[in-house]
């Protein structure tokens, strides 16, 4: 079972692929599957505790 994604690699991924570009090399980077990376990326499908955790993170930053 793989471990969950915790808010601190959610940030590291968007800061990452801003670098990159691409969600492949971001998950390589991270160990983790480019389909995940894009997942958290993007927000999409992940839960609303997780997404609003994101944006509190990326505000207080």
């Amino acid at each position: 079972m793989a471990k969950r994604v915790t808010p601190g690699e959610i940030v590291q991924m968007q800061q990452l692929y801003a670098k990159y570009g691409n969600f492949a090399a971001v998950g390589r980077e991270m160990g983790r599957s480019a389909s995940t990376v894009a997942r958290y990326v993007k927000l999409k499908g992940t839960p609303p505790i997780v997404a609003h955790t994101f944006k509190e993170v990326v505000r207080g930053a």
